[in-house]
């Protein structure tokens, strides 16, 4: 298949593209700056489209011909609305019949009681930005479009975010500092173990239209996973609880955080995906659970921080 990748750049756009190349689709780029682009993946057989997302006549020239877009367009909170704009001329560019791919997140879902919770669990987020979301996917699965909801996601590659942090703090042999209770149950999911399913949908016609949960390896704690990560540089775990009321401060003064202020939430409750649907209909399970992660993740930093292995 003739598949375009926007928001290419990113973490888990970057993770698609490679992931396109290795199951053997013609890969075309979607990106703000090919040099950007070029510097996180070096792939000659991928076809690089410079361009502004919120440009239609760009978009519609870099989904010009192909069979899918794995849409990997997610602008900041306080920017969400631009987000909506380039989902829409995404939509509108992509030819009659095309797959249309959309990575999620758990935003969008109402606190379970106890669990794992699958596609069809209530999408009623506390948070206003979680409503957005879920009106976002709505109308992506309306036009035939797939979406595929992700924990986060760890390993070589990922640049931001709370578990890059732990990782370049064990490497450190500095404490990490985790929010609130260290032995909450969580799960995460490795790069390419994401990127896998953000592909599987590729050529199924029962994904049309579809909403997916892909689950982390297995379920663990703040305290599990950062004790792996510490093990795998062979160092002690050096680990300390963040009060949930400094982050909430914190939260109300940076301006870079201000925007997912009622997401806060999500730091308190325990929200673990059901994969029983995605492994049913598409084949698909994670494959590296969390200890090879850790060594993977790890042995990529080293080597880009050129420390001894």
């Amino acid at each position: 298949m003739q598949v375009t990748v926007t928001g290419a750049t990113g973490t888990i756009g970057t993770a698609a593209v490679q992931m396109l190349v290795r199951a053997g689709h013609q890969v075309r780029a979607f990106v703000c700056q090919a040099a950007a682009f070029r510097g996180r993946c070096p792939e000659e057989r991928v076809q690089v489209v410079e361009g502004d997302l919120l440009d239609r006549a760009a978009v519609a020239a870099a989904l010009e011909d192909v069979d899918a877009v794995v849409h990997c367009v997610d602008f900041p909170a306080r920017e969400f609305a631009l987000t909506w704009d380039a989902t829409r001329f995404a939509l509108e560019a992509l030819r009659p019949g095309g797959q249309f791919v959309l990575p999620g997140n758990v935003w969008v879902y109402e606190p379970p009681a106890g669990g794992r919770i699958g596609p069809d669990h209530p999408k009623a987020s506390p948070a206003r930005l979680g409503e957005v979301r879920a009106d976002l996917e709505k109308a992506v699965t309306a036009e035939g479009g797939t979406v595929i909801h992700l924990p986060d996601v760890y390993g070589p590659g990922v640049t931001g975010g709370g578990l890059h942090g732990i990782f370049r703090r064990a490497l450190a042999g500095r404490t990490v500092w985790y929010p609130g209770d260290l032995d909450r149950p969580l799960e995460f999911l490795y790069i390419e173990d994401a990127a896998r399913a953000l592909v599987a949908p590729l050529g199924r016609r029962q994904a049309r239209g579809a909403d997916y949960t892909a689950p982390g390896y297995a379920s663990t704690t703040p305290r599990e996973f950062v004790a792996l990560v510490f093990k795998s540089v062979g160092r002690r775990p050096r680990l300390r609880s963040l009060p949930l009321a400094w982050l909430r401060a914190l939260d109300a003064i940076h301006p870079e955080r201000r925007g997912l202020r009622d997401l806060a939430y999500l730091r308190e409750c325990s929200i673990l995906l059901d994969g029983t649907r995605i492994r049913r209909e598409l084949g698909w399970m994670p494959e590296v659970d969390y200890a090879d992660g850790a060594r993977r993740t790890i042995k990529w930093l080293r080597a880009q921080q050129r420390l001894p292995e």
